[in-house]
């Protein structure tokens, strides 16, 4: 799209948001069209949409210290005097138009660096993952072979698969899932994947790549927030959890507002807000059930903890409540 293109886009959204401001009680702000304007732009100003500009990010002691290291020199990464083998790794992969700066990547980087006990990598696929949705939906299988590739590097020379946590939101979560069907392919299994309202459309039915689903890694877990709408509305992993039925709108989402904006997404966004708040110790704890009308009936049968905490084991669908602003978590009060 060329300069013009997005100076016309940006006066019809502007124009959009004062009237609607101006006549209606809409919820918008000043960056309600950041992501619709960011659908207009093939690439983010300084990047190409070449594979090779896609980087992987090793965020150091602060979400202000992130180290870029391209695909074919991954291997220098290890070399770094602050990557702790001995500690665990989480690979968190971002969403459609999204790039490292955005609160969707920082709040999460941020979790872990508070945290203080793993290695934080982030792949930075802004390059690929701007512009016409479909093209994004086309890019997941190659980013996330390459990606593979790059962590499989990583893994033959030191790296524990034991410690390896991929983590993906929206289309990031099928960019984490090709990753993890690489790392098995070449003998890596992954012990654990987990996807942040994996995205909906143009993969349920698959357009280029197979979703995201149980058998990617040993374990699979799934936090659904916006489920039937940018979220997928199905059971895919071992464990689902479903905070508020896993559909918007979420506590604390503008109940109107218009399509496609930020404050539309909030509900989508939800997921990667409760996985820091989790992060950092914040106490999901959900209900095994059949539906969410069971959980609301209390026809259950058992506990488990939402995000970082959960276990392995955990098998079914898991419900629970949340606060309509952060802290989210209610702890046994989500479940009561």
């Amino acid at each position: 799209m060329n300069a013009k293109s997005c100076d016309i886009v940006f006066f019809l959204a502007v124009s959009v948001l004062i009237k609607c401001r101006a006549n209606t009680n809409l919820a918008l702000s000043q960056d309600s069209f950041r992501q619709i304007l960011r659908s207009f732009t093939p690439v983010p100003d300084g990047r190409t949409s070449n594979l090779s500009d896609t980087r992987i990010i090793y965020v150091n002691r602060s979400v202000r210290r992130q180290i870029s290291f391209r695909f074919e020199n991954i291997t220098s990464l290890l070399d770094h005097p602050d990557f702790d083998l001995q500690k665990p790794t989480v690979f968190y992969i971002h969403g459609y138009v999204e790039i490292t700066s955005d609160a969707s990547v920082l709040q999460v980087m941020d979790a872990y660096v508070k945290r203080g006990d793993h290695n934080i990598l982030v792949l930075e696929w802004a390059n690929l993952a701007f512009g016409n949705y479909l093209n994004v939906v086309l890019n997941v299988k190659e980013v996330g072979k390459e990606s593979g590739k790059a962590l499989g590097k990583l893994l033959k020379n030191g790296l524990s698969i034991d410690g390896l946590h991929v983590v993906g939101h929206s289309a990031g979560a099928h960019v984490a899932a090709v990753v993890a069907r690489v790392l098995k392919k070449n003998g890596f299994t992954l012990l654990r994947l987990t996807g942040l309202d994996p995205a909906y459309p143009g993969f349920y039915p698959a357009i280029d790549t197979h979703p995201i689903n149980s058998k990617d890694a040993v374990f699979v877990d799934i936090i659904h927030t916006d489920g039937g709408k940018y979220g997928t509305p199905l059971s895919i992993g071992h464990a689902d959890f479903w905070p508020n039925d896993g559909k918007s709108t979420q506590p604390g989402c503008p109940p109107v507002t218009l399509i496609l904006t930020n404050e539309y997404i909030c509900s989508h966004w939800r997921s990667w807000q409760y996985w820091a708040e989790s992060v950092v110790g914040g106490n999901f704890v959900a209900r095994n059930c059949a539906n969410y009308n069971a959980f609301l009936k209390g026809n259950c049968s058992g506990t488990a903890r939402m995000g970082l905490q959960a276990t392995p084991e955990l098998r079914g669908n898991f419900y629970l409540r949340t606060a309509s602003k952060e802290p989210f978590a209610l702890g046994v009060t989500g479940v009561a």
